[in-house]
């Protein structure tokens, strides 16, 4: 595999352009020293070990995860937080702490509108003075996820979100008192969040690759976008109608994110005009263009409506610098089917 033009590999194929990963990492690091705001990225994108170190290397200070009984065999060697947004969540942390042989730090989740998990700044309060009553926790902060940015219609309402994400957890710092950490963690909204006089912390995930939601938010590029699939056509039944052989099982089912309907189709090609409209397991119904000259046996890439679900679903990623694969990266956490 290494050496080839990504148009020999065999598809589907998740392909990571080193280039453009590169210079993403280190434009949000870049973001995160301009206003002295901790870097801590969310890994559940790529879950990837390799893109994590290139993180590290480039400024995070640490790393964001969701693999609670993982964190808690960690925790005894490495320094961990964990999220909490309930009382019995936090005497459940105080349990599990019993085995552990240091105070387990934890974090108060704020709902600052995507109303999934996490409390009102106000009902933090009770939630911090539980904390503050377990000899085996530590409070180390505050942190919200304004996910329900990715059903924004305009930059105006991005630009909202991003502010109010920030506000929530500042106003449960004020209520609190001495929380330690202030954190936001969002893509679309990083460059307005992190820039909140207060914020001392800030978790993005997506924008390592960057993908069809994204670009359609304004929040990036297309040329930003990292990741992509490879694919094969397979069939041209008709002049308006293509065929691939990427389908659900590759690109997943997504058309937008937390009650967005952003996107009118399940991915884009790349170099050529279309869209797929219609996905079954193996196989993509592209829309094309009359005069598209693509025929069956011709590679095309598709930017993915959402990079995370797409990593999520494959065993490793073809990394290739201006086209051609200088390495393999396995997805690493549990999840991934291989």
């Amino acid at each position: 595999m290494i050496g080839r033009h990504w148009t020999e590999l065999d598809t589907p194929a998740l392909l990571v352009d080193l280039d453009r990963l590169e210079r993403n990492i280190e434009r949000m690091a870049a973001l995160a020293r301009a206003h002295a705001v901790a870097l801590r990225p969310h890994v559940k994108t790529h879950k990837s070990t390799a893109i994590a170190r290139m993180q590290i290397d480039a400024g995070a200070v640490g790393l964001t995860a969701a693999k609670l009984e993982r964190a808690i065999a960690l925790a005894a060697r490495v320094q961990l937080a964990f999220g909490v947004d309930s009382i019995t969540g936090i005497d459940l942390a105080a349990a599990a702490a019993a085995g552990v042989a240091t105070r387990l730090r934890v974090r108060i989740e704020i709902d600052s509108g995507l109303h999934r998990c996490g409390v009102s700044p106000e009902d933090a309060v009770a939630l911090a003075d539980r904390v503050r009553a377990h000899p085996e926790l530590e409070l180390d902060g505050v942190f919200t996820h304004a996910g329900h940015a990715y059903a924004a219609e305009s930059a105006l309402e991005l630009e909202r979100i991003g502010q109010e994400e920030a506000q929530s957890v500042l106003r449960a710092a004020e209520l609190i008192g001495s929380v330690g950490s202030i954190s936001v963690g969002n893509t679309p909204t990083a460059a307005r969040s992190i820039a909140e006089p207060g914020v001392t912390e800030a978790r993005p995930g997506n924008y390592v690759f960057y993908d069809g939601m994204q670009v359609a938010l304004g929040a990036a590029g297309p040329d930003d976008c990292a990741l992509t699939v490879a694919a094969t056509i397979i069939s041209r039944p008709a002049g308006d109608r293509a065929v691939v052989d990427a389908g659900a099982k590759t690109l997943g089912l997504d058309r937008g994110a937390h009650g967005s309907s952003s996107l009118p189709h399940y991915g884009s090609l790349v170099e050529a005009d279309g869209a797929l409209v219609r996905l079954s397991e193996e196989h993509g119904v592209v829309e094309l263009p009359g005069s598209s000259r693509l025929g069956v046996g011709d590679p095309v890439r598709i930017l993915p409506n959402h990079a995370c679900a797409v990593a999520n679903l494959a065993d490793g990623y073809a990394v290739v610098r201006a086209g051609r694969v200088v390495d393999w990266w396995p997805v690493e956490a549990a999840g991934a089917v291989h």
